[in-house]
């Protein structure tokens, strides 16, 4: 029986949210307590039963950052969104989607999020959320007091995936059939997530999208960051720290972002060998990695690099440089070359991207062949827009295609060109059926990685299995320092 409203009780309280377009949405559901000044460098406190009806018809505000598209920041921020296609007995494969954002910017509001489309099409429940971000989720200021905690961003991920475990079911989905799925930063939070012992029983497959697996951090990397933002900021005490403002606190940390010279990688989980026990790859040789995973990126993540603002803006090249700071010149001119030979003036914006997305992913794939599923795609259709551009299939340009949102404002512009919207509609439809054929069985109908393969499905007009990475490349990675490193799982 299909009900009117969507109003749900759950062993939290009464939840009031909307239904569009046979839709039910529920959105701003608080999964920890409300953070303010003294809290947010706390862990997330666990949300209490609430009285009366939790009105959740609109989004809540967006945890502390800035940004000149998103405004509505609010300490009311580590709450989320469930779409669900009804309300009755039946229980639903469920998506927990993870955005992006370098660790320092996003929500799971964003209109390009919204899990409607899937709901509707493909009778899945799709949730969203907010987790805390900057400073607030990925330092460690626990030396200026006992109490403070280092990642709790991904405290806050955890916090959510626990409130889903106990309340999905009421929303119409199955506790039992969770998949992860994260983008860009969200993926490498997936990446991390799938190694902890503690939350296994929270999830049930995961999905990284353009993720790095290796772009993790030690907790002496960590504390070096944290110390270095203190004393840029001139803070020496804890309560100095709690009586800035958000917006203070933020101003100080864009500031701090451009002195110290590790531009989108300034923030990072850390592996502190208890919430995180371990980096990803050698998490899943030693087989602690218990869940499928389907690992991919689009064809050319930095084709942005042939904009020169856009380029400057994530100054990729210093974190390249840092990656590649213990290799051999013989080394770094054999990758020029080989990148030269295979992709021409496109070998620059190539490289970036296999370093700093494809070959990691590669190598966590082939790790967890030896003891888990795993499978690899790649996205390669482009728009006539970043065709025309020369931007090609960058990074994010798989969104629209994997929620099915072609109109929110930000992503419009890429479709302006394609006046015939067939084919990008029936790309849309094969990846979304993939992924929702993985999230019901775990399993994927091309061939899936082993210790030594590269293939994976190359999404396109005409998809194909294609190898994931030039070969000569592939070769020459191996003899890599950071090949070496990224395998015995130590952390820099």
């Amino acid at each position: 029986m299909v009900r009117e409203e969507a109003k749900v009780r759950t062993s939290y309280g009464v939840v009031q949210g909307a239904v569009d377009h046979g839709v039910y949405n529920w959105r701003g559901i608080p999964y920890a307590q409300r953070l303010d000044e003294g809290t947010s460098f706390l862990p997330p406190e666990a949300i209490t039963r609430w009285s009366g009806v939790l009105m959740a018809k609109e989004f809540s505000g967006i945890c502390p950052q800035r940004s000149v598209l998103r405004k509505n920041v609010s300490w009311n921020c580590l709450t989320l969104n469930i779409w669900s296609p009804a309300l009755d007995a039946k229980r639903r494969p469920v998506l927990f989607f993870i955005h992006g954002g370098s660790f320092k910017h996003g929500a799971g509001s964003e209109s390009y999020y919204n899990g409607a489309h899937l709901a509707r099409t493909w009778d899945i429940v799709v949730v969203t959320c907010n987790y805390r971000l900057g400073v607030y989720g990925f330092l460690d200021f626990s030396e200026l007091d006992p109490q403070f905690s280092s990642n709790n961003g991904v405290r806050d991920i955890v916090a959510a995936l626990r409130w889903i475990h106990h309340a999905i079911a009421d929303f119409g989905g199955d506790p039992e059939l969770v998949t992860l799925v994260g983008q860009s930063a969200g993926a490498t939070m997936v990446s991390a997530l799938v190694t902890m012992d503690s939350i296994r029983s929270y999830f049930h497959r995961a999905v990284m999208m353009s993720g790095g697996p290796t772009q993790l951090q030690s907790t002496d990397t960590c504390k070096a960051t944290t110390r270095s933002f203190l004393e840029y900021s001139e803070i020496t005490t804890a309560r100095e720290l709690t009586s800035l403002s958000w917006d203070q606190l933020i101003s100080r940390q864009k500031a701090f972002i451009r002195s110290y010279g590790m531009g989108a990688a300034t923030f990072r989980i850390t592996v502190d060998r208890d919430l995180v026990p371990a980096m990803p790859i050698d998490a899943a040789q030693r087989g602690l990695v218990s869940v499928p995973l389907l690992i991919g990126t689009t064809k050319e993540e930095m084709g942005f690099l042939a904009i020169k603002p856009l380029a400057r803006l994530l100054d990729v090249h210093t974190i390249v440089k840092h990656g590649l700071a213990r290799e051999e010149d013989a080394v770094l001119e054999q990758l020029e070359e080989a990148y030269h030979a295979a992709y021409g003036e496109r070998g620059r914006s190539m490289f970036y991207t296999d370093l700093l997305f494809r070959i990691s992913s590669l190598w966590f794939a082939q790790a967890l062949a030896q003891h888990k599923g795993a499978w690899m795609y790649r996205f390669d259709f482009e728009t006539a827009v970043l065709r025309m551009n020369g931007l090609h299939a960058i990074h994010s340009s798989d969104l629209p295609f994997v929620f099915g949102n072609f109109k929110p404002v930000l992503v419009r512009p890429l479709f302006l060109l394609d006046h015939d919207k067939h084919v990008i509609y029936s790309v849309a439809e094969h990846v979304q059926r993939d992924l929702v054929n993985f999230m019901r069985t775990g399993v994927l109908d091309w061939p899936q990685s082993t210790a030594h393969t590269t293939d994976g499905k190359c999404y396109n007009e005409l998809s194909t299995i294609d190898e994931m990475i030039d070969q000569t490349v592939n070769q020459i990675y191996g003899h890599t320092v950071y090949k070496k490193t990224s395998l015995t799982g130590v952390p820099i």
